[in-house]
């Protein structure tokens, strides 16, 4: 169980989509707005708990040594790689550490971070974000490639050969159980969009509303009480 102040966001999607510079970016806009909530927001990155049996893989978990073998039944390109039962246990953790009154905010950035439903129940908001598959694929390439140095065959291989058919089969389905999708990538008016969807979730937000909101209106901010859960059986797309 999460602390009652402790919020948790997922960010799942495709390949070289964005997720980790959504997260970051994410991070960086709720510490300007929220106060005293600097040294309480942890960013977990779900490749943190893949299973290393398989291998060192090519930044999105596909192994360069395989990349011409790849068989897509294989274990290591299913969701059961991902070790999720450890990670609601450090999430947990996370949330009943340090004082019980701090807000704290929990950001996990992966291609399953929708995936286990246990962990999407315990979630406060869910964000599908991706793009075209051309356009991944080139950023792919310019991160593996062009900045890390990898060879630019291996990287075509792991998507013909393993990502295009993961996304399709088992990341592209996880679209649905978000409440936010973004499909251009990260772009920061849409985090922006999501800080302010977010913000009355904070203690410390709380009091600063209502003193802007004003006596007996606090209640009114967000109309008729919505939230980002799929409360109203919808998600917002943010074209």
């Amino acid at each position: 169980m999460l602390g009652k102040n402790c919020v948790l966001i997922l960010i799942g999607g495709g390949h070289a989509a964005g997720k980790y510079t959504a997260a970051k970016q994410l991070g960086d806009e709720i510490e300007k707005n929220i106060s005293g909530i600097k040294n309480n927001i942890h960013l977990i990155d779900l490749k943190s708990y893949e299973d290393n049996r398989h291998g060192s893989v090519c930044k999105e978990n596909f192994s360069a040594s395989e990349s011409s073998h790849v068989d897509p039944e294989k274990e290591h390109l299913r969701p059961s790689r991902f070790n999720f039962q450890l990670l609601k246990q450090d999430i947990a953790q996370i949330c009943q550490s340090g004082k019980e009154d701090d807000d704290k905010i929990v950001i996990v950035h992966g291609l399953y971070a929708l995936y286990d439903k246990e962990l999407r129940d315990m979630s406060h908001m869910k964000v599908f974000i991706t793009a075209d598959p051309d356009t991944r694929l080139i950023r792919w390439i310019r991160r593996d490639v062009l900045k890390e140095g990898q060879p630019l065959s291996a990287v075509i291989s792991a998507y013909l050969n393993g990502a295009r058919s993961e996304m399709r089969d088992f990341i592209f389905p996880t679209r649905e159980f978000a409440d936010v999708i973004m499909p251009r990538g990260a772009e920061p008016n849409a985090i922006k969009l999501i800080v302010d969807g977010i913000t009355p979730l904070f203690k410390s937000s709380k009091s600063l509303l209502e003193e802007l909101a004003g006596p007996g209106t606090s209640n009114h901010l967000r109309p008729s009480g919505e939230r980002f859960d799929r409360q109203k059986g919808e998600f917002y797309e943010l074209n």
